[in-house]
């Protein structure tokens, strides 16, 4: 058991190196990484404020659009949708367990507006079969803060990997490196 526990830590120790050497320490670089690693993910969770607390759900969420805005469409009857309205805000949370990256989003949310352009997955059909209409609504987020994580392109901050790089929106759509 011994050699084993010696062998990890010196792999350990040759990662801390390893990663020190190319750390990503820009907010442009570390920005453009947590965008990769949402444009990989499927789903993401959503996390509401609700009277009792947190909550979170799995969503399936759209591409980014210009500016970083990411919509999902839902029930307009649903609990997510109830608290977005009263709050105006969610945090979206992207996880890529292969890369070892975590990217959460604060954002600015709101229901969109009937008047405004549906954005609806063909796959989503399956919940809505005959495609979108009075049971289905898009949230829209647009993120203000964001956090990352991530192990291979390593974006992590002082002390070494014990948290994450944390970004703010500047006026302008620029993100802004902040201590964490």
């Amino acid at each position: 058991m011994r050699a084993t526990s010696t062998i990890s830590g010196q792999l350990g120790l040759f990662y801390r190196r390893w990663a020190q050497a190319r750390r990503l320490t820009e907010a442009p670089a570390i920005a453009l990484r947590a965008w990769q690693v949402i444009e990989k993910q499927h789903y993401c969770l959503v996390v509401t404020e609700g009277p009792e607390g947190p909550s979170a759900r799995v969503v399936e969420p759209l591409r980014p659009g210009p500016g970083g805005v990411i919509s999902f469409g839902t029930d307009p009857t649903s609990r997510k949708v109830e608290q977005i309205a009263r709050t105006g805000r969610c945090v979206l949370v992207y996880q890529d367990d292969h890369r070892r990256a975590c990217v959460t989003l604060e954002c600015d949310a709101r229901i969109a507006d009937p008047s405004e352009p549906v954005r609806f997955r063909g796959f989503w059909r399956a919940f809505w079969p005959d495609g979108p209409g009075p049971d289905f609504v898009n949230v829209t987020c647009m993120p203000t803060a964001m956090e990352i994580w991530d192990g291979l392109a390593v974006v992590a901050p002082g002390p070494f990997g014990r948290s994450a790089a944390r970004l703010v929106r500047e006026p302008g759509a620029a993100w802004r490196l902040v201590s964490p």
